[in-house]
């Protein structure tokens, strides 16, 4: 069996990868990079959009320390919080705006990070 590509190509208006299928469209590709980029702009310096396809064009931006990304979600904002570079993170939250977004995910890894030290201190 031959292993398809996710090379997108463009084809008469089309841009999508063969292992993809959907049939994208170059303009699905090109309004996903200007929302990635209006994102990363309104995050602040250092922020860096993602653009990728899986059945369609997505986008996220990702922070300057490479731990937080951002992601639009059912008009809201996804954010996650984990390893530098990782893809997603160990912790999740949604909130209706980015910066929501990210205060909620910090939250709740602030919270287990409490949780955590209060199991510790009780070893003793």
């Amino acid at each position: 069996m031959t292993e398809l590509s996710w090379d997108a190509k463009d084809k008469g208006g089309r841009y999508c990868a063969p292992a993809c299928g959907r049939g994208c469209t170059a303009r699905e590709h090109d309004l996903a990079e200007a929302k990635a980029e209006v994102l990363a702009r309104a995050l602040g310096p250092g922020w860096e959009p993602e653009v990728w396809e899986n059945l369609g064009w997505h986008y996220s931006v990702q922070s300057p320390c490479k731990r937080l990304s951002v992601s639009p979600s059912l008009g809201s904002f996804m954010a996650f919080l984990g390893e530098p570079g990782g893809i997603g993170g160990r912790w999740s939250a949604h909130g209706e705006t980015p910066q929501e977004a990210i205060k909620a995910v910090i939250a709740v890894a602030v919270a287990e990070y409490e949780e955590i030290g209060a199991i510790i201190e009780g070893l003793a």
